[in-house]
């Protein structure tokens, strides 16, 4: 399992009133792609962020706010619900990620998907690599599994950042394996952070390493001796290790917590994998990052403070720079979206409405 992509949108709020005609419209796009490519090439494009974003503005939504991620995949969802289409979209917000998670099993019978612990497993540990792996100031709130009667599925995160007003989207798909090193081909953003923990790059293979020996081999309290004397360097800039001679100025979500809960780290002393460890009780963001902290300046193990950004999410920033995109991927799913919407069986005028849609949110980005 690996990640695939993320996008950054801004947060909207208020009903949909179109809702109605979105589940139904989303439903027969969703029979027709099944019918064009497959039913598990259809969950596979789930997995890509410029595909779901063309989907959304299909169903009548702007291409860069939120609601095109939490209503547009609650929309799918209801369409679904009951018909003979072989995919089921499960998830939503809060309670509703924690109950699709724990009701997996009852949702995906109708399709005929029996064995749902890969599926169970593979939704928490992204949302465990999203919240607290890559710390990012995105925390997750909104989490949605396209499945496929063979058992493929997509998995799309999304996360907020209260400062700035942004929610940013993570994808993934299970066609990659399972891992946490790099998980994503593509990951798409407007806003890119100055400072950000991602210990999913192989820039912190050493460190992810250091935390399960550290862990296995230090008793909690002398874990906690160790923080305390990160917290020490970390007051004196110029004592800093060489892992943080081009450090900037370390925002306060990603400062070092005050201790390690030793419950938890007793938990975690025997965990065989960094996998593992994510979806240990008790392990979270502040609890990665004390260890992190410790294994770069205790033990000197390399950490990426980068944001894992590559390309923008559409074609232009709010903030105006100069930016890559990835203009062919957004071109190629909207065209995608169009052949499925002439082939599903709307009206004409719902099709011309569609294709309208998706030809602005190219002719506009031009």
């Amino acid at each position: 399992m690996k990640r695939v992509g993320t996008a950054t949108l801004w947060l909207t709020e208020g009903p949909v009133p179109h809702f109605r005609e979105m589940v139904e419209l989303g439903r027969e796009i969703m029979r027709a792609l099944c019918a064009q490519v497959g039913y598990e090439e259809t969950v596979r494009r789930f997995a890509d962020p410029f595909w779901l974003s063309s989907l959304a503005c299909a169903l009548g939504f702007e291409w860069d706010t939120s609601g095109q991620t939490t209503v547009t995949l609650k929309a799918l969802s209801l369409g679904l619900m009951g018909t003979d289409i072989p995919v089921r979209v499960l998830g939503g917000k809060g309670a509703e990620m924690r109950m699709a998670q724990l009701e997996a099993g009852k949702l995906l019978a109708e399709i005929g998907v029996r064995e749902v612990g890969e599926i169970r497993r593979a939704m928490r540990l992204t949302t465990s690599v999203d919240n607290a792996a890559l710390q990012d100031s995105y925390d997750i709130y909104f989490q949605a599994a396209a499945v496929s009667e063979s058992g493929q599925w997509a998995i799309i995160n999304q996360g907020m950042n209260t400062v700035n007003k942004t929610a940013r989207r993570y994808h993934w798909s299970s066609d990659r394996g399972l891992g946490v090193e790099e998980p994503h081909t593509e990951i798409l953003s407007d806003t890119v952070e100055d400072v950000v923990l991602d210990l999913t790059s192989t820039t912190s293979a050493e460190t992810r390493q250091t935390i399960l020996e550290v862990l296995e081999d230090t008793p909690p309290s002398r874990l906690n001796e160790d923080l305390a004397q990160v917290k020490a360097i970390a007051r004196k800039q110029h004592t800093l290790t060489s892992t943080f001679e081009e450090l900037p100025t370390i925002p306060k979500h990603l400062s070092p917590p005050n201790r390690l809960d030793e419950e938890t780290i007793r938990r975690a002393k025997n965990v065989s994998s960094f996998d593992e460890l994510l979806t240990t009780q008790g392990v979270g963001a502040a609890t990665l990052r004390g260890l992190a902290y410790i294994a770069a300046l205790v033990y000197g193990s390399k950490v990426s403070w980068r944001d894992p950004v590559k390309f923008s999410y559409a074609f232009g920033t709010k903030s105006g720079k100069p930016y890559p995109v990835n203009r062919a991927a957004m071109h190629e799913a909207a065209e995608f979206i169009k052949q499925a919407v002439m082939a599903s069986k709307t009206g004409d005028e719902t099709k011309l409405t569609v294709l309208r849609r998706l030809n602005s949110l190219l002719d506009s980005n031009h």
